[in-house]
């Protein structure tokens, strides 16, 4: 800091947290009488955890989130399980941001340029630099701000207002085209609530609403709930998958239409035309809907005509469908039309009040159009902006080049970027001030009307880095510049907005010092917003088209699918090692970028798997290592956004290409969105190969019970009876000289003959683990969660390609029906596979030291410091679950090692690892339980995986206990055991088969 604090004094005082850690400055001498460490504060225990409450700042969508601090370090984020929105599960996003926290590569301190360099200053010096520039621009100041909450953008407004220049915002994954098609259809400039968990028909023309699109989360729980199969009545959702992409969300699909790019609002419009046929009402839009016809939308998407017959069928049997646009990926230049196209088909379907609502719109949705940052380029060639503050956005890197936004920024006179790292836009900056983390600062979002959350700092600053917030910035400035808003720092500045909002609110449970101290616990608020009005059809105010829109390029050429990555976002998660090692859950991809090509499409070009191509546009080039993927048209590729950094970090530089550079700057009329699906490309083989980094394996199951389904009809006629239906005798009895009849159940763990010394089953639970496959979506947050629990080190690129990758999940993924040449069934099955803690493990009997072995409690354990790295254990394991340690890849750098939980042993080079069912939690709940005397309650202990998990596929507990919850789950006629029937390994996690709607073939298990 400025005062020159060291790593130990920062010791002294690293228990003055949360509220607290707001409100205390960052100079020794203030607070280090607070905590002599031998006599530990009032709030905190040493060894023992605390919790704040605070907001997600990963994405817009607003998730509440929980912040697990241990003597002052914020260790591991969870979701907060009374927030609307996240109802207690987190993306990999979410749990990454810990790694953006402590990441080594975070600016340290305010830095001039000076010539090419960068020379380091101190803050009076730089706020000095600041407020004289600010001042000589005057009107001629622009602010460019990417998405922030609230109470900041409020402050920005104010500060702007009081210098007379003018603010921009600037979102990369903007929604602009939906909210716009929603304001023409209805009257109402926002984005409405999709109710995923009231709907009986999905249709999605390409929106990825599992990985980026909107608010993933809280989408991914309504979906899982909607169409996981109810064992109760057998019902379940049906999703239909429309368009030339299988994303993840896509694979979650019960049917997929392989719809030509660009083909969506027409096949929108001509099912919207069929259900008015039969009855319904299009109101304003029925002369719209009657020129699109069932034929000549099958002949403009490439279908058959019965195909879409068949999904009218669908949509006239459904009471709640939801039908969506094609989100970011499909941002085309008649964008717009197509999502007032879905929208057309909500209100004829009889979804809005049902499935799409008004009254819960998503207020913090991004939505901003690239228009107006287009304006503010325009300016800046136009050298009429003379100083421009940046703050959270990084166009540099997420615009195509052709923007010129470049080349505009020389024009500027002054550039300062307010950012915690170096990026390719800060870069162009003359002076860059370093900016709290999120979970450094104060703040709050507002997701939806009435929900309001606050964002309060989960431990002190970390030291390493002389940042100070936004908002603490803008007021100094304000002061320097002689205004008062009312507030010395950012901190009063919220409470002073959240006391406004009180009084507004009618001062619920009672004075604002209760009320505020009751949303710091709660973490959010709801407060009572008025009645939304009822909406309804009205005539479009201009004209559109809703025919497939001109693509750049030769005719000849594949139509380029950009898409937003489900681990980066817009690139701005692309310097943390758990999402770069983290694979991809499409094409099992990490470290790298790739091209998706369809394998007839590649067989004709003369590529296989990892040769490298030349993607060529007429508005750039690049190569990429292909990817054979048949979950894409074969008329089209598809490239990820958020690699390709240029300057971003050691974790993010030289890792894969960036996209953006082959599209075109345009705007998407009449919503001003940046269009992302405007070309074709030339694909051009190069005569090259690379390894991919993947730990994809097999994509097929060949009949093996590793990933059995059942088709819905058949449910009811006793598949439940294979799991444990074969003839199986075990060497147990007598001390294991007579043979016992067993099924293999976990419950049964130890077998006769084994129940010796400690191993009562009386006196130990048996610790076990049920997954849905039918609600497992394969978005692979359990494996970063997993991750940020367990101490699960990162290996690199190289060691991936290696396949030593250490994640102790891994999520496979496995084809059974994928077909884009025609619509029909989809079928992707997703298997989270760790450890399966066998009651018969063959991992056991072969470890020459004796460093696995199984605790009475049914628990495959592992003793890392008996370990001495022979890998017997890996090799006898059919699961592969255990890793080896190769190299010291815990020795990370500083403050990185910060994030390790410390109730976890930080394994060292040469030892075996792998899933322990978070074991340190189970004795946390164990001892705790002890000390009050009483036993363990079913769902006490939550390992990460089930924590995190946003479908709820996961259920854990003590399944001795026929109460419960685990217990009851297993008993569902879909569980089995993974291998079991073949090799006897009896493990204690149970996985239920997924459910289709086509027929399957039976596979014994």
């Amino acid at each position: 800091m400025s005062e020159g604090i060291k790593r130990r004094d920062f010791l002294k005082v690293l228990g003055v947290t949360g509220a607290g850690a707001g409100l205390v400055g960052c100079s020794t001498d203030r607070v280090e009488k607070l905590m002599p460490y031998v006599t530990p504060p009032e709030d905190i225990t040493p060894g023992v955890a605390t919790w704040y409450s605070t907001a997600c700042g990963e994405c817009s969508a607003g998730c509440g989130v929980w912040v697990k601090s241990m003597d002052g370090r914020a260790i591991k984020l969870e979701g907060n399980p009374n927030h609307p929105i996240s109802g207690g599960a987190l993306c990999a996003r979410g749990h990454s941001s810990l790694q953006a926290l402590y990441n080594p590569d975070r600016v340290t301190q305010p830095m001039q340029r000076n010539g090419d360099e960068f020379e380091p200053i101190d803050w009076e010096t730089a706020e000095g630099i600041l407020t004289n520039a600010i001042q000589d621009a005057g009107s001629a100041t622009r602010f460019l701000s990417g998405r922030v909450g609230p109470s900041l953008s409020a402050l920005m407004d104010e500060v702007v207002a009081e210098i007379g220049g003018e603010r921009v915002e600037y979102e990369a994954l903007s929604e602009a085209p939906l909210r716009e098609a929603v304001r023409i259809a209805f009257g109402r400039d926002e984005v409405p609530h999709f109710d995923f968990e009231s709907a009986d028909l999905i249709l999605s023309f390409g929106a990825d609403f599992i990985e980026t699109w909107l608010s993933p989360v809280e989408h991914m729980r309504g979906f899982a709930r909607s169409s996981g199969v109810d064992d109760t009545d057998g019902s379940k959702t049906r999703f239909v998958f429309l368009g030339s992409r299988l994303n993840l969300t896509g694979q979650n699909a019960d049917d997929w239409y392989p719809i030509r790019p660009g083909s969506e609002g027409a096949v929108a419009l001509a099912l919207a035309n069929a259900l008015v046929q039969r009855g319904a009402d299009a109101g304003p839009y029925n002369s719209i809907v009657q020129g699109y016809s069932l034929s000549a939308a099958a002949e403009q998407a490439g279908i058959p005509q019965d195909s879409l017959e068949e999904l009218v069928d669908h949509l006239s049997a459904a009471e709640a469908p939801l039908i969506l646009g094609p989100g970011v990926a499909g941002q085309h230049r008649n964008a717009t039309a197509s999502n007032l196209a879905a929208m057309v088909l909500n209100a004829v379907s009889g979804a809005i009040g049902s499935t799409v609502h008004f009254d819960q719109s998503l207020t913090g949705a991004a939505t901003r159009p690239y228009s107006e940052l287009f304006g503010l380029i325009e300016e800046m060639a136009g050298g009429s902006v003379q100083a421009l503050v940046l703050h959270g956005t990084n166009p540099a890197y997420s615009l195509p080049p052709a923007a010129g936004f470049r080349e505009a920024i020389e024009g500027v006179g002054f550039k300062v970027a307010i950012v915690s790292q170096m990026d390719e836009t800060a870069e162009l900056a003359d002076l860059v001030l370093p900016d709290r983390h999120y979970l450094e600062s104060w703040g709050d979002s507002n997701p939806r009307p009435g929900l309001w959350t606050v964002q309060q700092p989960a431990m002190r600053p970390v030291p390493h880095f002389d940042s100070r917030p936004c908002g603490d910035l803008l007021l100094s400035l304000a002061s320097r510049l002689g205004a008062d808003l009312g507030a010395e720092t950012f901190h009063d500045y919220v409470r002073n907005r959240w006391s406004d909002l009180h009084a507004d609110a009618g001062s619920p449970v009672g004075t604002f010092d209760v009320f505020w101290r009751q949303v710091l616990r709660d973490g959010m608020a709801e407060l009572p917003t008025d009645a939304a009005a009822q909406v309804s059809l009205q005539s479009p105010d201009r004209a559109l088209t809703f025919d497939a829109p001109a693509l750049d390029g030769d005719e000849d050429g594949h139509v380029l699918v950009v898409y937003p990555s489900s681990r980066f976002g817009d690139g701005s998660g692309a310097n943390r090692p758990w999402l770069q090692e983290l694979p991809d859950p499409v094409s099992k991809i990490a470290w790298h970028s790739w091209v998706e090509i369809h394998p007839d499409t590649a067989s004709e070009m003369g590529v296989r798997k990892g040769d490298i191509v030349r993607l060529r546009s007429p508005h750039g080039e690049v190569e990429l290592p292909v990817f054979t993927y048949p979950g894409v048209r074969a008329d089209t590729v598809a490239v990820a956004m958020g690699s390709g950094h240029e300057s971003y970090g050691r974790y993010a530089e030289g890792k894969g290409v960036n996209p953006m550079r082959l599209l075109p700057a345009e705007q998407e009329q009449p919503s001003g969105a940046l269009v992302h699906l405007a070309t074709r490309v030339e694909v051009e083989p190069t005569g090259r190969h690379r390894r991919l980094a993947t730990i994809e394996g097999s994509d097929q199951t060949y009949d093996r019970p590793i990933a059995p389904a059942v088709a819905l009809a058949e449910l009811g006629q006793g598949h439940g009876d294979d799991h444990g239906g074969y003839d199986l005798q075990e060497l147990q009895a007598m001390g294991g000289f007579v043979p016992v009849p067993t099924e293999g159940r976990p419950q049964d763990y130890p077998l006769p003959g084994a129940q010796y010394g400690d191993y009562d089953p009386a006196e130990n639970a048996r610790w076990s683990m049920a997954i849905d496959l039918d609600k497992c979506t394969g978005c692979s947050a359990c494996v970063t969660a997993c991750q940020a629990e367990n101490n699960v080190a990162n290996v690199g690129e190289d060691q991936i390609m290696m396949g030593r990758d250490l994640h102790w999940i891994r999520m496979e993924r496995y084809y059974e029906t994928v077909d884009a040449t025609a619509p029909g069934p989809v079928d992707v099955r997703f298997v989270p596979m760790m450890c399966q803690h066998c009651g018969n493990a063959p991992c056991e009997p072969v470890c020459p030291v004796y460093a696995a072995y199984h605790t009475p409690d049914g628990l495959n354990g592992q003793i890392y410091n008996r370990c001495v790295g022979t890998r017997y254990c890996a090799n006898n394991c059919p699961y592969k679950v255990r890793v080896f340690n190769w190299y010291g890849f815990s020795d990370v750098p500083e403050p990185m090692n910060w994030q390790y939980n410390p109730d976890v042993t930080v394994r060292s080079e040469g030892v075996m690892e792998k899933c322990s069912f978070c074991v340190q939690r189970i004795r946390q709940v164990e001892n705790r339980a002890t000390v009050e005397g009483r036993d363990v309650r079913d769902g006490e202990v939550v390992p990460a995986c089930q924590q995190s998990c946003p479908a709820e596929a996961i259920v854990f507990g003590n399944i001795r206990d026929p109460e419960s919850r685990v217990a009851q789950v297993v008993e569902n006629e879909r569980t089995y055991r993974v291998l079991d029937v073949l090799i006897n390994t009896q493990p204690a996690v149970n996985y239920l088969r997924k459910v289709t709607f086509h027929p399957v073939d039976d596979i014994h298990v």
